[in-house]
């Protein structure tokens, strides 16, 4: 994942969490029949939020910077995984990551 991204080794936890995560709502059990999070859970996932690991986002400004009449209005990012704790994307600014794309 992190090869083909073309990111640094330091985001290794991130795609082995992203990867997790994915597994968990997709892979089939072969003699239930069913996945991990249905098994857990009891209801089939929803996968219509997931994404590709490492693929370019916009991270929209809402309030936080003080824009001006010709600034953007979003940040380039790198998709990095799903939050643990609510319905949220992890991402990082291309302006902080020091890796060549």
């Amino acid at each position: 994942m992190l090869n083909e991204n073309g990111l640094p080794k330091y985001f290794w936890a991130d795609a082995v969490s992203t990867a997790c995560y994915v597994l968990n709502r997709v892979l089939i059990r072969p003699i239930l029949k069913k996945t991990p999070y249905e098994l857990f859970r009891g209801r089939k996932p929803n996968l219509s939020h997931l994404k590709v690991f490492g693929c370019k986002c916009f991270i929209l400004n809402n309030g936080k910077d003080s824009l001006g009449k010709f600034n953007s209005k979003s940040n380039e990012g790198i998709f990095l995984g799903y939050s643990q704790h609510g319905h949220a994307y992890r991402s990082i600014t291309r302006r902080i990551c020091t890796c060549e794309f």
